[in-house]
């Protein structure tokens, strides 16, 4: 005769936990599989690597990334300009020197850029894409959600005859009021690339 004890031992007791994926394991998750689509993207069609590094007006928070963009998936030759879209992955982190939340958060990205050659070696961009963010709390920053939109402007030049670009960005981080506070993070960045 069993046990009637042993029968419900592998049910869980009301009321616990029952095991499954954390968010903080999804968010972990999702980090692992930007980050094997960034390598993905840099042996199937990559251009540039480019080494970005910012910092906010009041120069408490800063952000470093890595950014690996294609080659022109489209691009249109007008008389004297050109134009045309690659597309962007990054990872990076963003840090805070005051504050009581975490001083860093890992972020991962994808975005399109729209480029304007309006001068052989040089360009303005734009792009507005999506981000992953380990966290949602930065120095005294809450972000509220880990899902951030990325949007910047800058402008580059590519040194004729060598692999290198340099340029700037204006970078903007928020949730567009998804959920509330949504404070943003800005930060201007200088940006060092390589073409291969």
């Amino acid at each position: 005769m069993q046990n009637p004890t042993s029968q419900n031992s592998h049910r869980p007791k009301q009321g616990a936990k029952r095991p499954g994926l954390t968010p903080a394991a999804l968010r972990r998750a999702a980090l692992a599989a930007a980050l094997l689509f960034t390598t993905g993207l840099g042996s199937a069609q990559a251009t540039e690597l480019s080494a970005l590094w910012g910092i906010d007006k009041g120069h408490s928070y800063s952000n470093a990334t890595l950014a690996l963009q294609s080659g022109p998936l489209w691009q249109h030759d007008f008389a004297h300009s050109r134009l045309d879209v690659v597309l962007e992955a990054s990872l990076g982190q963003v840090s805070s020197s005051e504050g009581p939340g975490s001083r860093h958060l890992t972020h991962v990205g994808l975005t399109p850029f729209a480029r304007w050659w309006f001068a052989p070696q040089t360009a303005m961009e734009f792009g507005i894409g999506a981000n992953l963010f380990s966290g949602t709390t930065l120095g005294a920053k809450r972000i509220s959600t880990a899902y951030q939109f990325g949007d910047s402007i800058g402008l580059l030049h590519r040194f004729a005859g060598t692999p290198w670009t340099l340029g700037a960005r204006l970078t903007h981080y928020s949730n567009a009021d998804i959920k509330r506070p949504n404070p943003g993070q800005d930060y201007v960045q200088l940006r060092v690339g390589y073409t291969f």
